[in-house]
């Protein structure tokens, strides 16, 4: 009797070990370009923060190990040795989702064996054929004059983009095809309908860091809208000296503040506009206040500011607290102050940025 007991769960246990979901994957991929047997290079496997894996390649194959983790996507690449960059030519990312998943490095890169792969692919070719899907329609009317009629269109194709993101997202809150989608929610949803979905989805998603950084972006812009009292910028000026916003807004003169970095093309190029509009408008009170942001050190910004003679005063800040505290997601942003500090303008770059003062100090 204890024999057969024993055998019998020894079978129990050899069936469910058989049903038990694998909690492995193994990536088999191959290179066949001549690049991948020089001496030094190698084969890595990447994640969110960098290297996880690395490899060489032996008879023009390559394997890769590691857990099943349908909120993740991973990147396989080849490394040459003495090159900087790597060539995007044998670079492709998959999501280890299955057991066994096949990868051909050779361009162009394709990943095999892996469903969830598959459906972003397949997404992402979706959004981008709606994106463009009545581009010559758009640019027709647009030469045209009929600037109204190509915006409606473009309009209807971004809800097209947003009707098929929420749904892929709402059948997919447990992986990262999901999370992608949802992603592509938030340059047009408001913040509150944003913050619903995301309470739909797995914890995975929920306590994204990037996510909710990008959520608090949407409800501090609101908070920050039009009418709304100016919010307390603190760092130094260009000569080191402790200031604030508040050393100009609110004090009864238009404030012009232009959030810029040293780094971002666009804002050098709002640079010659935003000083015509000083110098147009000083006598009429305009003030001018650069608030420099996302620079990687201080000195960066000075240098740069001296270099593009900026001469009106400057605000430089440190870390995101600037951006974060206006719910800005792209430089310049151009924010009109009136007399009273409340905010009487925002622009995403210096586009319409002439018209908008003249509307207020003409």
């Amino acid at each position: 009797m204890k024999l057969r007991i024993t055998a019998a769960l020894a079978l129990l246990l050899a069936l469910a070990a058989c049903n038990r979901p694998a909690t492995r994957f193994t990536v088999t991929g191959s290179v066949r370009d001549s690049l991948a047997t020089q001496p030094g290079s190698m084969v890595y496997l990447l994640g969110n923060n960098g290297p996880i894996d690395s490899t060489t390649v032996k008879n023009c194959a390559f394997t890769f190990k590691g857990a099943i983790d349908p909120t993740k996507q991973l990147v396989v690449m080849l490394h040459f040795p003495d090159r900087d960059r790597y060539d995007d030519r044998f670079l492709v990312a998959f999501v280890p989702d299955t057991e066994r998943i096949s990868i051909d490095l050779d361009y162009p890169a394709t990943v095999t064996g892996s469903p969830l792969t598959d459906a972003i692919n397949e997404y992402s070719e979706a959004v981008l054929n709606l994106y463009y899907e009545h581009e010559t329609d758009i640019g027709s009317l647009t030469m045209n004059g009929e600037t109204e009629a190509a915006d409606s269109i473009y309009r209807a194709q971004l809800k097209k983009i947003d009707d098929l993101s929420r749904e892929t997202y709402l059948a997919n809150t447990d992986n990262v095809l999901g999370r992608q989608a949802l992603t592509q929610l938030f340059d047009d949803l408001e913040a509150s309908e944003l913050e619903e979905l995301l309470a739909k989805g797995g914890d995975f998603i929920k306590n994204d860091p990037d996510l909710n950084a990008l959520l608090n972006v949407k409800k501090n812009a609101k908070a920050a809208g039009i009418g709304a009292q100016f919010i307390e910028i603190e760092g130094v000026d260009i000569n080191g000296s402790p200031a604030r916003l508040s050393n100009f807004a609110g004090k009864g003169s238009w404030v012009l503040a232009d959030f810029w970095a040293s780094w971002c093309g666009p804002c050098m190029m709002a640079v010659p506009t935003i000083r015509e509009l000083r110098d147009k408008y000083a006598s009429k009170g305009l003030v001018v206040v650069g608030v420099n942001v996302g620079e990687r050190n201080t000195e960066d910004g000075v240098a740069c500011a001296k270099e593009k003679e900026m001469d009106w005063n400057l605000l430089f800040t440190s870390g995101t607290t600037a951006t974060e505290a206006y719910g800005i997601d792209g430089i310049p942003t151009l924010i009109l102050f009136a007399p009273d500090g409340t905010i009487a303008e925002r622009l995403l770059g210096e586009e319409g940025l002439a018209e908008t003062i003249a509307k207020h100090l003409d």
